[in-house]
């Protein structure tokens, strides 16, 4: 009988939780599916749910040269941060994870500290230092302050990729002949490709959601998107924003997909290795 009573207990707390999982994830997706099914109103009123559909507020959105400015200059500094981050940030990591010297927890803490200093905090430095390079109001110093936002991401999800490959794999590689790069560009990348499209996901979402250096280092002559949206917000009350708000949804949608996918090849490939 005490079994008995222990097994329903248990089985009444695993439907409890899972009811109350339940009840939270859908208080957190709740306001997002109420902006997207607003954004196909026709009123300029937000109702829910909408008398009137229609896709008259994305087509505004296309009419808008404010907006496609915006977007693509986010898409533009969000790609190349990307790329820059990249280049950066995969051989730092790989040297953090494969080298041992002096110093090495002091140089990881510096590289990784943007994660971890507060972002109005760095957006104050890189608006001093910018000021005085001429770089305030200019695509190239967003470009380099998301540059030094996202650069952390990738050397954490690199280096942590690279800890776990077999730098026997290499050697041996180097043993056959091949020279550094030969092998690090032929056998220790192809070994971390799923960790690479993941850091790639996040280091673009990076810097296409940032908005607090774009407030500082933007200036009217580099609004990026999510400027865009908070201007939008602070100064009028614009039924655009509902639909500008469902395309970064599925933009985001999309790049965690992608994170997801580079996730689900590397536990694949833990396991043949295994």
């Amino acid at each position: 009988m005490f079994s008995v009573g222990r097994n329903i207990g248990i089985e009444c707390g695993r439907l409890g939780l899972w009811v109350f999982s339940c009840l939270v994830i859908i208080f957190l997706i709740a306001p997002i599916l109420v902006v997207i099914v607003v954004s196909f109103n026709d009123t300029t009123l937000f109702e829910l749910p909408p008398t009137r559909w229609s896709m008259r507020w994305y087509g505004t959105l296309l009419d808008s040269r404010e907006w496609r400015e915006a977007f693509w200059l986010s898409l533009w500094v969000a790609a190349a941060v990307t790329v820059l981050a990249l280049m950066l940030g995969v051989p730092a990591g790989y040297a953090l994870a494969r080298s041992q010297f002096s110093g090495r927890r002091l140089l990881e803490f510096v590289l990784v500290s943007p994660m971890i200093v507060p972002v109005i905090v760095l957006a104050l430095a890189l608006y001093a230092l910018f000021a005085r390079l001429g770089l305030i109001g200019r695509p190239p110093g967003l470009l380099l302050a998301h540059t030094v936002l996202a650069m952390p991401v990738v050397i954490v999800i690199v280096g942590a990729a690279f800890r776990r490959a077999d730098a026997g794999i290499e050697l041996a590689a180097r043993a056959c002949g091949a020279s550094f790069l030969r092998a690090f560009w032929s056998v220790s990348l192809p070994s971390v490709r799923p960790a690479l499209i993941s850091a790639g996901a996040f280091a673009f979402l990076t810097s296409f959601d940032e908005v607090v250096l774009a407030l500082f280092l933007g200036g009217p002559g580099a609004t990026t998107l999510p400027k865009r949206i908070w201007e939008a917000v602070k100064f009028e009350l614009d039924p655009s924003l509902t639909a500008i708000s469902t395309l970064l949804v599925g933009l985001t949608l999309i790049a965690l997909l992608l994170a997801e996918l580079g996730r689900v090849k590397a536990s694949r490939q833990s396991h043949k290795e295994n």
